[in-house]
């Protein structure tokens, strides 16, 4: 949209809107009129967020953003409905207790209140001090209770009012908070930006103390719990044993050497035993085919032998009884198998190369029976050092497993302690802040009673309802042009439309002035009479050199001012010396035919060649100089339906020796095939466009199809255009 559009529309209604700036400074010029003078007084709290010379229980960085929330925190403490509403409730108690010094008195018309006239001061005094004293709010569903919160609304002490009232907020970049209030008296401001202050630290000093011991409590309640759970977790690795499984796994492996290292010897002994069973064997055979071997065997070697295993069972039967673990018992076992073993081997190394004298079979017979004997304990020695060696590796997993759950349960002991450590802390920090509280709010600046009232602003008040209401009518006006789709400017014809813009007409109230008069009365130099006037000779003039006779006027929507576009430009035609002939071809409204009263015979002449006498009885003149017409019937029919051949426009070639011009009007294009129909009578046509008018998608059809028809199209009148906007 043009700026220069917008700048003047709102030219065009400069008297609304100064009409309405000059109300709205008059109302509230009386608006302010009576405005009370006000009395100002600030106190100021530190509240120690910033500040480094508090006592501090542990480092702390200065966080930016957390500080903002413990100001913002703070503020909304202090505007909270318990420290206001002790306030109220104190100036409350004030002025019902001193009624000679009060600090706020009640209007005539609030003393005619039934709340304020059956009032029952000393009760009322009795319920605000016990709600005083014990920081508790009025009940609103306690009708004594209601009736005195309806006492200080009258009073202006409730809690809305004050909260309205009431400046509270951070002063920028420093560590204080402003309290500032306003009223008609001054003392009440003073006592009030006090009483706040005392009152929050009231509440936030109760409230403090409430939520720590709460906080101690629940927090000694869980240095307990995990207490517990640490005793717990230590006394199961009490249970288990605290044995290293390194150091036990290390003695079960020194154990499986020396029962290999056993084993491997009676391994050997037992070859050794079979061995010499073997020679023995092999002796008695020889002995058998050798009847010159001696029979008789050494009575003492064989005594000797029989005293030597004796000594070795015993031996093996006393460290088999006592666990097979005993070293000395192992080493005197040792002693007597090796010497029995050495005697056995001289006996059998002997006995067949030299075939000792003595040796007898029976002897031989015996001393195999002494290497079975052997064979077979070494036998047994060998399962047992074996089976000992199958439980030490089994000892093995077991002490690797022990080992695993005990590392297990030396972590949760861990993980316990440090859970432990932590609430410990927690609560140590919760002790101490009971102690030394980290917040260290007091106050530094104390309200006194203003001397001078605060200016009033009413100038300010009036200047910004004067500006407030004038820059609402600007934006409400462009809002209103901004959402009028409506073609209003030349310009925006020429951008929307893309169509051949023949001439422009202004908007003008013809019941307030003829036509006739605009153009013969000289005593009319009004802008917009004038203007009419002008632009008409210029469209008749665009006509008279179209080198065209029969035009066509048609618009694409009903009431965009064809009737009066056509009669302007016949009547600005006959001014010219020409004859102009109208022919109403606008059959849904015959317009033309009932504002001239001429003869309806358009659809009812039909003649088989041209007669001017025939003709010239149908045509009525008009009021117009040098204009006549010829009417229709009207009705719902187009003209393809109800013209016949050798209708009347089939002759308006032959017309045009009479007549300069001849003017036909057809209804809309947008709803209506008659002007389609029409314009095979017509040399070209001619549409009129509102400037109230948008466009839609059936314009846009009925634009494409002006431009379809080669020339037979002169262009458009853009009507109805305000006077400023034509110049655009």
């Amino acid at each position: 949209m043009d700026l220069i559009y917008l700048f003047k529309s709102l030219l065009r209604r400069k008297w609304l809107i100064i009409i309405s700036t000059f109300i709205a400074v008059l109302a509230a010029f009386l608006l302010t009129l009576n405005q009370e003078k006000l009395y100002k007084s600030v106190s100021q709290i530190a509240t120690g967020y910033t500040m480094s010379d508090q006592v501090k229980l542990k480092d702390e960085s200065f966080n930016v953003y957390e500080i903002d929330v413990k100001f913002n925190n703070a503020v909304e403490a202090i505007k909270s409905p318990r420290v206001l509403g002790m306030t109220g409730y104190s100036l409350m108690l004030h002025d019902l207790e001193n009624p000679d010094k009060p600090y706020r008195v009640p209007s005539v018309e609030d003393r005619k209140n039934p709340v304020y006239r059956k009032l029952n001061r000393q009760k009322a005094i009795e319920i605000l001090t016990k709600k005083y004293n014990e920081e508790q709010l009025l009940s609103s569903f306690d009708p004594r209770e209601r009736e005195i919160q309806e006492l200080m609304m009258i009073y202006r002490y409730d809690l809305e009012t004050m909260r309205n009232v009431l400046y509270v907020g951070r002063v920028q970049r420093t560590d204080y908070i402003d309290i500032q209030y306003r009223s008609i008296n001054p003392e009440l401001s003073a006592y009030i930006v006090n009483q706040v202050v005392t009152e929050f630290m009231r509440n936030y000093e109760s409230s403090r103390n409430q939520q720590t011991v709460q906080n101690i409590e629940t927090l000694k309640k869980l240095v307990d719990q995990k207490r517990e759970e640490l005793d717990a977790k230590i006394g199961n690795i009490k249970t288990m044993g605290t044995l290293d499984a390194t150091v036990e796994s290390s003695n079960t492996l020194e154990q499986i050497s020396n029962f290999e290292s056993r084993l491997a010897d009676e391994k050997a002994i037992l070859n050794s035993a079979q061995l010499a069973s073997q020679q023995v064997t092999q002796r008695l055979s020889e002995m058998e085919r050798s009847s010159s071997q001696n029979a008789a065997s050494t009575n003492s070697a064989n005594s000797e032998l029989a005293t030597l295993r004796e000594k070795m069972n015993d031996a093996s039967n006393e460290y088999q009884s006592k666990g097979g673990t005993d070293p000395e018992l192992y080493n005197k076992y040792k002693k007597a198998r090796n010497d029995y073993s050495a005697k056995l081997m001289a006996i059998a190394s002997a006995a067949p190369s030299a075939a000792s004298p003595g040796t007898t079979r029976a002897d031989l017979q015996q001393k195999k029976s002494d290497l079975d004997l052997q064979v077979r304990s070494a036998q047994q020695n060998i399962a047992f050092y074996e089976q000992k060696i199958r439980q030490l590796n089994g000892s093995m997993g077991a002490a690797a497993s022990r080992g695993a759950n005990n590392l297990a349960l030396q972590k949760e002991v861990e993980l316990a302690q440090q859970e432990y450590e932590s609430i410990k802390s927690r609560y140590d920090a919760a002790v101490n802040n009971k102690i030394a509280p980290m917040d260290n709010f007091h106050q530094i600046l104390y309200g006194q009673p203003a001397v001078e009232p605060e200016p009033s602003k009413r100038i300010i008040i009036i200047a910004m309802a004067g500006m407030a209401v004038a820059v609402f009518c600007c934006i409400l006006i462009i809002f209103l042009e901004y959402i009028d789709v409506s073609i209003k400017t030349p310009t925006q014809f020429l951008r929307i439309l893309e169509l051949k813009l023949l001439g422009v007409v202004n908007r003008i109230n013809l019941k307030k002035t003829p036509l006739e008069d605009i153009f013969t009365d000289p005593t009319l130099k009004q802008h917009d009479t004038a203007a009419f006037r002008e632009l008409l000779r210029k469209l008749r003039f665009e006509m008279e050199h179209s080198g065209k006779k029969i035009f066509l006027l048609t618009s694409g929507k009903p009431g965009e001012g064809k009737s009066t576009i056509l009669k302007a430009l016949a009547y600005s035609l006959s001014l010219s010396h020409k004859k102009v002939l109208i022919i109403d071809t606008q059959f849904p409204h015959n317009t033309l035919t009932q504002e001239f009263e001429a003869k309806p015979v358009l659809e009812s002449f039909n003649a088989n060649e041209f007669n001017s006498e025939e003709i010239a009885d149908l045509i009525s003149p008009t009021a117009m100089p040098n204009v006549f017409i010829i009417g229709c019937e009207g009705g719902e029919y187009t003209p393809a339906e109800i013209l016949k051949p050798g209708n009347l426009l089939e002759y308006l070639g032959a017309l045009t020796r009479e007549y300069d011009y001849i003017l036909l009007e057809g209804a809309a294009l947008n709803e209506r095939a008659d002007s389609k129909e029409l314009m095979q009578y017509a040399d070209t046509i001619i549409t009129v466009v509102s400037a109230r008018s948008g466009v839609n998608q059936t314009d846009r059809e009925t634009i494409s199809f002006l431009h379809s028809l080669n020339g037979k199209f002169s262009g458009a009148i853009f009507n109805f255009v305000e006077p400023e906007n034509i110049d655009l």
